[in-house]
C-alpha cells in the first residue's frame, strides 16, 4: 500500500509538472507578441521570451533575490529627516541689544564654600520694561555777589534759553512737540492730554496751557504750511477732494491738496469751485485727479476723474435694482473696461507717447459705444450721460504713467480729519481750525516724507521763537 501510494503521488506531481511546463510555453508565446507589438509601438527593448522563461525558471522556490533586470520592483520611498528650516524671529520676541544685565551666580561653593570666580551661561532671559519718567523741572536762578575785598556788588546773568523754551514759557518745545504730536496724529482730546501728562510724566497742566502750546506750535509752522501749497502746486500731479467740517457749531469745509510728497489742508466755509481755484491757482498746468464734483469742472488743464467713485456709483445703483439684467451686463462690460484699461496702463513704459494716446482713444471710444448703445429709459442713462460728459477725463492715466485712477491719495488724507471730526465735532473758532489745518498738513507731510514728526516738530520750533499770540481753544 504505502509503494502504490507513492507512485500515485509521483504520477500526480508528473502530471502537475506537465500542466505547469504548456502554461510556461503559452506564457512564452504570450511574451514574445506582446514584445512584438511593444517593438512595433517604439517601445523600449524587452528580452526575448527565451530569455524571461529562462530567468522565472532560474528564480528558487524561496529565499530573495535581485529581481530580473526588466522588472519594475516597487519602490517603497522612506520619508527622509530633512534638516528642518529654522523659522524667522517673530518681531514681538526679537532679542533687543540690553541696556544693562543682571548676572545671577553664586559667589561660594555649597559644598566647600571656596569662593567662585567667572563660570559659563547655562541660561538667559530678556525682560522689557518701561521705567518711570517725570519731567525734569529745570530752574535757572542768577544770584548777586559781593565782592568781600573791594566791596563791588556784581550777578550772572540769565542764559538764552531759545534752543530749549519759547519766550515767557515754561514748557519747552519738547513738551510743545509732544502736545502738537499726540493731539494731531493720535487725535487725544484735550482731557486724555492732561491724564497722559499727570500720571506718566507727573505735569499738571490745565487746557489753557495745552492750546497756548499748540498754537504756538502753529505759528512756528506757519511758514512751512504756506511753503507746502507752493510745493503742491509744482506737482506734475494734485489730488483735490474736501469733506464736511464743524466750526464753533457751524459748518464748513475741509478741502485738501495732495501729491506723493505734500498734504496740505484748508478750512473754509464755502464749498464752491473758487476755492478749488484758489487752492490750485490759474496757471497750473498739471493735472488735477478729483471725483466727478461739479466745482472742480472750474479748474484749468488736464483732468483725472476718479474711477472709484464711477464704480461706487454703479454698485449703488445695482444694489437698488438687483434684478436689472441690463444692468448688471452694463456694469460688467464697463468693470471689465477700466480692468483693461489698468492692464494696458501698466505696460504703457514700454509704449511711445503716440501709442499710449492712441490706446487712452481707443478706451474712449469703447466706453462710449457701450453707453451709447443702452436705452434711454434705463436706470443707467444718468451714469451714461455723466461719463459721455466727462469721457475726455477717464482714460488719462493710460496716457500717463505718473497719473493714478483714482483719487485714494485725497480720501485717505482727510481719514484722520473725519475721524477727529467725529470724535470731537470740530472746533471751536476759526483761530483753532487754522492751527488744527496747520499742524495736520505739517505732521502728515513730514510721514508721507519718511520723517519722524515727534523730531521734525521739536526741531521746527527750536529753530523760530514765535511771540505769544492770542489763546485760542482747538
Amino acid at each position: 500500500m504505502g509503494k502504490r501510494a507513492n507512485q500515485q503521488r509521483v504520477d500526480e506531481l508528473a502530471q502537475q509538472v506537465a500542466e505547469l511546463r504548456q502554461l510556461v510555453v503559452r506564457l512564452k508565446a504570450e511574451i514574445a507578441r506582446l514584445r512584438t507589438e511593444l517593438a512595433a509601438a517604439g517601445g523600449e527593448d524587452v528580452p526575448a521570451a527565451d530569455e524571461v522563461g529562462s530567468e522565472i525558471e532560474a528564480a528558487p522556490s524561496s529565499g530573495r533575490k535581485a529581481p530580473p533586470r526588466w522588472v519594475k520592483a516597487n519602490v517603497v520611498v522612506v520619508a527622509r529627516n530633512k534638516p528642518r528650516r529654522a523659522r524667522e524671529p517673530v518681531p514681538g520676541w526679537r532679542r533687543l541689544v540690553p541696556d544693562r544685565q543682571e548676572i545671577h551666580a553664586p559667589s561660594h561653593c555649597p559644598g566647600c564654600a571656596n569662593p567662585l570666580s567667572r563660570g559659563r551661561m547655562v541660561r538667559q532671559r530678556q525682560v522689557i520694561v518701561l521705567p518711570p519718567v517725570r519731567a525734569e523741572v529745570v530752574e535757572h536762578v542768577v544770584l548777586q555777589r559781593r565782592c568781600g575785598q573791594c566791596g563791588m556788588v556784581c550777578r550772572g546773568e540769565m542764559p538764552e534759553l531759545g534752543e530749549e523754551v519759547g519766550a515767557g514759557r515754561r514748557f519747552g518745545w519738547a513738551v510743545a512737540a509732544q502736545v502738537a504730536v499726540l493731539r494731531t496724529k493720535l487725535r487725544l482730546p484735550l482731557a486724555s492730554l492732561q491724564w497722559l501728562f499727570h500720571h506718566v510724566w507727573g505735569l499738571r497742566v490745565s487746557q489753557g496751557a495745552l492750546c497756548s502750546l499748540l498754537e504756538e506750535a502753529a505759528r512756528a509752522g506757519q511758514d512751512t504750511y504756506d511753503g507746502l501749497l507752493a510745493d503742491a502746486r509744482a506737482s506734475p500731479v494734485v489730488h483735490v477732494d474736501e469733506t464736511g467740517w464743524r466750526q464753533d457749531g457751524r459748518n464748513g469745509y475741509i478741502w485738501t491738496v495732495s501729491t506723493p510728497q505734500v498734504r496740505y489742508f484748508t478750512c473754509t466755509q464755502s464749498r464752491a469751485g473758487r476755492v478749488a481755484r484758489r487752492l490750485i491757482g490759474d496757471e497750473y498746468e498739471g493735472v488735477v485727479v478729483s471725483d466727478f464734483y461739479a466745482a472742480y469742472d472750474q479748474l484749468d488743464g488736464r483732468h483725472q476723474r476718479c474711477w472709484a467713485h464711477l464704480l461706487r456709483t454703479i454698485h449703488e445703483l445695482q444694489t437698488q435694482h438687483p434684478d436689472d439684467e441690463g444692468l448688471a451686463g452694463w456694469a460688467a462690460a464697463v468693470q471689465t473696461l477700466y480692468r483693461r484699461a489698468n492692464d494696458a496702463a501698466s505696460q504703457a513704459a514700454a509704449q511711445t507717447p503716440s501709442q499710449r494716446e492712441a490706446t487712452r482713444l481707443a478706451f474712449e471710444w469703447e466706453l462710449l459705444a457701450l453707453c451709447r448703445a443702452q436705452p434711454v429709459t434705463a436706470h443707467q442713462a444718468t451714469l451714461c450721460k455723466r461719463v459721455e460728459r466727462y469721457l475726455p477725463e477717464l482714460f488719462v492715466f493710460v496716457s500717463d504713467a505718473a497719473v493714478p485712477a483714482t483719487n485714494n491719495a485725497a480720501e485717505r488724507a482727510l481719514r484722520p480729519l473725519v475721524i477727529a471730526r467725529k470724535i470731537s465735532g470740530g472746533t471751536r473758532s476759526a483761530q483753532g481750525s487754522q492751527t488744527r489745518m496747520i499742524l495736520q498738513s505739517l505732521i502728515a507731510t513730514w510721514e508721507v516724507r519718511g520723517q519722524n514728526p515727534l523730531t521734525a516738530m521739536q526741531s521746527l520750533l527750536q529753530g523760530q521763537q514765535p511771540s505769544a499770540g492770542k489763546l485760542a481753544p482747538v
